[in-house]
């Protein structure tokens, strides 16, 4: 992948768009070679405190952090989606990528990710599509099975059904951005010939990404020839070191190199003037396990869309996350960032508002990440 450049961005209709013609058959921002320094993005969860956070509010806090993320530096933005549940309220990151491409101009968006089960292809692959040109093809579409039972019961899908699900719409919208009337017989979707309109502007579409934790759906991704999304929340950094080396690994069964790929991992960071004033944040990083935890095992801790964040078995302690996450003042973090850099890590998406922390709280951490942190990576 390349530094994304602004140099040929205009405003057009209320957004941005690029002057690039659409039928080169290739992507915006290309896989950059490996070994030429680490990348960065900010991931957005969505975490929603309760009845008394206005969403107006929140998000406009959201789309500002945004912005100053791009000011900072930062390459590109990924948007969670989930349903019903207070843990991450965004059930539709293409509309929140195109408002907040219409406030930027250099970085592009990611969903983190679009839970395929949940969509029928057709609507999807044209939503899509609608999404990349209004971005100005700033778009990476980030897919997979989904997580939690709790919001597949709400929408009356086998929750087991979600890997074959995913696989099948994929494979229709990869077709529909490609061919004319597209006709489908399968297991989950049956149709008429029919084309998709509009088309991408990233041709023939916007990069994918799978959410891949396991063998298999690493070697799903790397043999279609789609990148990799994966989380390593909790891990140490030799675990770390074992989901690169997963990946590194798959490849080379599969006849291909990191030139052919690419692999983003996910880590909750927060960047303090000290040290001490980092340690603040953990009651934050403590309360964001819980809702996860609570809306992985159990739906019943669920009131009014808001998930329990009630203490739970075997929750990290505030040393474990300590030790382990992305916290502390500026040379902390980049030490903790160069030891997942050493372990292979080259493009990391940083959570930077989680739990109940304020929208100053996050500001200051992104401004103090792009003083402080970002050049010791970018100035090599």
């Amino acid at each position: 992948m390349i530094c994304l450049e602004c140099s040929c961005a205009t405003r057009s209709g209320g957004w941005t768009t690029k002057r690039r013609s659409s039928s080169s058959g290739r992507s915006f921002w290309p896989r950059r070679p490996a070994g030429t320094g680490m990348r960065f993005g900010l991931f957005l969860l969505f975490e929603w405190s309760g009845p008394g956070r206005a969403f107006d509010a929140m998000y406009g806090d959201l789309l500002e952090e945004v912005a100053f993320a791009e000011e900072q530096g930062l390459e590109t933005v990924w948007l969670a989606e989930h349903h019903f549940v207070s843990y991450s309220a965004c059930p539709q990151p293409l509309m929140f990528a195109i408002k907040a491409a219409s406030q930027t101009r250099r970085v592009r968006f990611g969903t983190g990710v679009l839970v395929l089960p949940f969509y029928h292809p057709l609507r999807l692959a044209g939503e899509i599509a609608v999404a990349d040109v209004l971005t100005g093809g700033r778009l990476e579409i980030g897919v997979g099975r989904g997580a939690y039972p709790y919001e597949f019961a709400r929408y009356d899908l086998p929750f087991d059904e979600g890997r074959a699900r995913t696989q099948e719409c994929l494979e229709i919208m990869l077709r529909a951005w490609r061919e004319d009337d597209v006709a489908h017989v399968g297991r989950f979707y049956q149709f008429p010939a029919a084309t998709v309109l509009p088309r991408p502007l990233q041709r023939p579409h916007p990069p994918i990404w799978i959410a891949a934790l396991n063998p298999e759906s690493f070697t799903y991704a790397i043999g279609h020839g789609h990148r990799l999304l994966s989380t390593v929340f909790r891990d140490p950094v030799d675990k770390v070191a074992e989901k690169v080396d997963l990946y590194r690994r798959t490849l080379k069964e599969a006849g291909k190199t990191e030139a052919d790929s690419d692999l983003g991992l996910l880590r909750i960071a927060y960047v303090a003037e000290t040290d001490a004033a980092a340690r603040e944040a953990l009651p934050h990083v403590t309360k964001t396990h819980r809702t996860w935890h609570h809306l992985h095992f159990g739906s019943e801790s669920v009131r009014g869309g808001v998930v329990s964040s009630d203490p739970v078995e075997h929750e990290p302690s505030p040393e474990e996350a300590w030790e382990r996450l992305i916290i502390g003042g500026p040379e902390r973090c980049i030490r903790q960032i160069q030891a997942l850099e050493a372990v292979g890590v080259d493009l990391l998406l940083m959570n930077m508002n989680f739990g109940n922390m304020t929208h100053p709280e996050a500001m200051r951490s992104l401004r103090l990440f792009g003083r402080e942190v970002l050049p010791a990576f970018t100035s090599r």
